[in-house]
């Protein structure tokens, strides 16, 4: 093998180009499994963030095959956030268009066909009620006309069939959000979650249980679970008597069973088997049989399938299976196996098949087509410290990685540091070209799972409530040192970057500390004051919880905690990225900052995006910030 030449860090040249970003962007979003066949949507950057429907036969040589034509787009704005955006029975597909909200039904061999012209509505989360020619859906009514007014959240009935097509009827209403109708096999009983605000689904989050009458209406329900400070999450039919679902109520996800009197526990792990709802519709468990559950978790770190049989014994059997991956997504079953989205540690995410009999997973997709030489690949190891409250900390460290180079003798690498968004989120585990794109150029990456974060049970998520911005902040600075400390970095070349609340943890930490060389903001939050008065219904009480504050009190607070209020803090550069149809973080903000940052003399760019909403969709974009970013570590960091 040749020798590897020395270059600066930060200037290695790389397999991997800005517009290699876009290959890696495919987005994988919601799965379903239905006979021999599994479908799934892809997010296209190369096609202008269209979201496709995609389905393919595992165990043939069948490739992929889209099942939505252009233009149309699947894609849900039910909370904002939207998931669950189709649904595949009987061979028919129902999809709700990105364009109008609409529900349609695509027929094969048809032309896709408009069912619902609600300009109002919206919907997402449908399950089919056969026997009724109906489907049942989360939906939401916005004021006709009212662009400041709050929807109204309900389950809904849509007709399917003759002169009830289209027809939307209410089935269920009174609580502030609803989330998974699902009804039992006999078509007797409606399961779903409710929740109010000011909680987010996480906080707690009912399991109720309603008669479905035969004349179409839905009786009384009946709370069978969570609510009190306990999340549900889930719930899934095994048959017409006993329904599954998830409950924290151990402060960790873990697996319940219904039988229609009684609810007992099937698992009692310490680690997670469910995920935060911010979209619609995640699975992370699956029935593959009438005794037989496939979940998925991190158990001791490793990514492992959760087995659980015997269900009706006195104490069910658990089975964890590790399974050779960085992470495990969504699950979904299919006639054979159980398919899902596992991030892995040398290559780009994959969605695969899991078939029933062997452990190895089959390849169907994978995020990009890129490859990449394996010593050109950093690997991701996960790292603890003491975060800012002196409690441990976990990140995932990546470290430069180059075939053909190294940095000079004695010299450390920059290095970024990560803030993922949410904040209620977690870093990503395996192969993210992001990461690798610096890696590749001699960066050091650490991505931080600060306090707030999940995947690590209830008590590491609230460690956040009451002191966002201080506590995230606090540990991102924690492992700045970390990284000084070990020798992974230069101390006086580490930077921050995040997105949305991850953009708001980067502002925090160079207005409130002097940690960092410069920072990179993408949609991050500067004024909490204007995000109060703008934020969403689904998020209308999530500031409050994560800043301590009530709907009487929380001027003060917001001020305080503001970046803007802060700014004389900030002396590192920094960069901002906006998309300016974002609705959830509107443009003004990362302008306003802008503007007082060059006031100052401070070196500080923006660059924004028409088009682009919270989350950077389009292939140019992607390119460009990709472009901008780098030039700008470079600068800022003094890289040469």
């Amino acid at each position: 093998m040749p020798a590897k030449m020395t270059a600066p860090f930060g200037h290695w040249p790389s397999p991997i180009r800005p517009r290699d970003l876009t290959r890696g962007a495919r987005r994988f979003g919601h799965i379903q499994g239905e006979g021999a066949y599994v479908y799934w949507t892809e997010g296209r950057p190369e096609e202008k963030g269209r979201q496709v429907i995609v389905r393919l036969r595992p165990g043939t040589d069948d490739k992929p095959a889209d099942v939505l034509p252009a233009p149309f787009s699947a894609r849900s704005k039910v909370h904002e956030y939207g998931g669950a955006e189709f649904l595949v029975a009987d061979g028919t597909l129902y999809f709700v268009n990105a364009d109008d909200q609409d529900i349609w039904r695509l027929i094969p061999g048809k032309k896709p066909e408009r069912i619902t012209e609600a300009p109002t509505m919206r919907f997402a989360d449908m399950a089919l009620d056969a026997g009724r020619d109906r489907l049942i859906a989360v939906a939401e009514r916005h004021p006709e006309g009212d662009t400041h007014g709050q929807p109204v959240n309900l389950i809904a009935a849509i007709g399917l069939d003759g002169e009830h097509c289209g027809r939307i009827t209410e089935l269920v209403t009174g609580r502030d959000f609803y989330a998974f109708p699902r009804l039992s096999p006999d078509g007797a009983r409606l399961a779903f979650l409710g929740w109010d605000l000011p909680d987010m689904p996480w906080d707690q989050s009912a399991l109720y249980i309603a008669s479905a009458k035969p004349n179409g209406s839905v009786g009384r329900a009946q709370r069978i679970a969570g609510g009190s400070g306990v999340a549900t999450m889930q719930p899934a039919w095994l048959d017409d008597r006993r329904l599954l679902f998830l409950s924290d109520e151990t402060g960790f996800g873990n697996l319940m069973l219904w039988d229609g009197e009684t609810t007992r526990a099937l698992t009692r792990l310490k680690t997670e088997l469910g995920q935060p709802m911010w979209n619609l519709g995640p699975r992370t468990f699956v029935a593959a049989g009438p005794d037989r559950i496939v979940a998925s978790a991190h158990v001791g770190d490793e990514p492992s399938l959760v087995i659980v049989t015997g269900l009706d014994q006195r104490k069910a059997s658990v089975d964890v299976r590790p399974i050779a991956a960085a992470s495990i997504g969504s699950l979904a079953t299919f006639d054979g196996g159980v398919a899902t989205v596992i991030g892995r540690p040398k290559a780009p995410a994959a969605f695969v098949a899991i078939p029933e009999k062997r452990k190895s997973p089959a390849i169907l997709r994978t995020a990009t087509d890129l490859e990449l030489e394996p010593a050109a690949v950093s690997v991701g190891r996960t790292v603890s410290f003491r975060g800012g409250d002196r409690k441990t900390t976990f990140a995932q460290y990546y470290p430069p990685a180059s075939a053909t180079h190294r940095g000079p003798r004695g010299a450390l690498p920059p290095a970024l540091v990560l803030a993922h968004g949410g904040p209620t989120s977690q870093a990503g585990r395996g192969l993210a070209l992001r990461v690798q794109f610096y890696t590749s150029r001699g960066f050091a990456v650490l991505d931080v799972d600060y306090a707030g974060s999940t995947g690590y049970g209830r008590a590491y998520r609230e460690r956040l409530d009451g002191q966002w911005g201080i506590a995230d902040v606090a540990d991102c600075a924690a492992a700045a040192r970390f990284l000084a400390a070990e020798g992974l970095a230069d101390p006086g070349r580490i930077a921050i970057a995040g997105g949305s609340a991850g953009g708001y943890t980067v502002l925090m930490a160079l207005a409130t500390t002097t940690t960092f060389a410069a920072g990179c903001s993408h949609y991050g939050i500067s004024d909490l004051s204007l995000l109060m008065g703008s934020t969403h219904k689904f998020e209308g009480g999530y500031l409050h919880r994560l800043l301590g504050t009530t709907a009487k009190a929380w001027k003060k607070t917001c001020v305080a905690r503001s970046p803007l209020t802060l700014i004389d803090g900030m002396t590192a550069p920094l960069i901002l990225f906006q998309g300016l149809d974002d609705k959830v973080v509107p443009p003004e903000q990362s302008r306003l900052i802008h503007e007082r940052l060059r006031e100052r003399s401070i070196l500080t760019e923006l660059y924004e995006f028409a088009g682009e909403g919270h989350g950077f969709r389009q292939a140019d974009t992607i390119v460009k910030v990709a472009e901008a970013e780098l030039a700008f570590l470079r600068k800022a960091l003094h890289l040469k």
